[in-house]
């Protein structure tokens, strides 16, 4: 459909915008005395033609005429001069035809600041996702350090309760020493004396030995159960951090897929 339009004022320019982005619907002619008006210099940005004269509308073939400007005395001479060739929108019509496409440029600028606000949120969403899932991305790996941590630990301990078993052994052979020292020297009598007090030495050592060793591995046994706790809650902590790193991952891409619906 070939259109034209008598009236560049701003319910013109109004029109003009409203029409050309409208399939199906070429406006071919825009006219209006004032080449400064704010429908032409729509006109000059779209790439419309346009003119100063009325009677430049005999160069095309035209399916309808929108009188845009209110004046009863243009819309008689359109009727006069082209009712026989097209249909002519009147004035009255144009200030519905207006009057709708102010509404719903008043709307668009709404959705459009809705659209607008809906996206800058996403925005600040998406920040704020990226920084929980860089810190989860930071607790994972800390969990994952724990983990190593507490293995080493366990490790070490293994390695430090066979030097206590073999503490408590060298304690028991050190003790069975003294026992038979103490024998030897009963044996010996008057000249077993001296050789006496050293085997009780040796039996007070062994025994002290064998008590700290006890003691030692009891410490051990405690920390040991200490890290095993640890162990649990990292184990925890890690599967926390891992649904925690899934649900930012899934409202991410839901975030993004809202943007891009919004900058389209």
């Amino acid at each position: 459909m070939n259109v034209a339009i008598i009236g560049a004022g701003n319910g013109g320019k109004n029109i003009i915008k409203a029409i050309s982005e409208t399939k199906d619907i070429n406006i071919v002619l825009v006219v209006d005395k004032n080449l400064e008006a704010p429908g032409i210099l729509l006109s000059k940005e779209l790439g419309i033609n346009y003119s100063q004269s009325i009677e430049d509308i005999n160069n095309y073939n035209l399916d309808l005429i929108i009188e845009a400007t209110g004046n009863e005395s243009i819309t008689n001479l359109l009727i006069e001069q082209y009712c026989s060739k097209c249909k002519i929108i009147d004035s009255t019509g144009a200030r519905l035809i207006m009057s709708l496409v102010e509404k719903n440029i008043d709307t668009l600028k709404k959705l459009n600041n809705q659209i607008s606000i809906i996206s800058n949120t996403s925005n600040i969403i998406k920040k704020e996702l990226n920084e929980i899932s860089y810190c989860t991305n930071n607790i994972d790996s800390i969990s994952n350090i724990l983990l190593d941590s507490t293995k080493a630990s366990i490790k070490h301990i293994d390695e430090t309760d066979r030097i206590i078993q073999a503490v408590n052994k060298i304690a028991n052979q050190t003790k069975i020493l003294g026992i038979n020292a103490t024998i030897e020297a009963a044996r010996a009598g008057q000249y077993g004396k001296g050789f006496s007090v050293v085997a009780n030495e040796v039996q007070k050592l062994a025994d002290s030995s064998e008590k700290f060793a006890k003691e030692i591995n009891e410490i051990l046994l405690r920390i040991t159960q200490e890290i095993q706790k640890t162990n649990e809650e990292v184990y925890k902590l890690k599967n926390l951090s891992k649904t925690q790193m899934d649900s930012s991952n899934k409202v991410n891409i839901a975030v993004n897929e809202l943007i891009d619906e919004t900058t389209m």
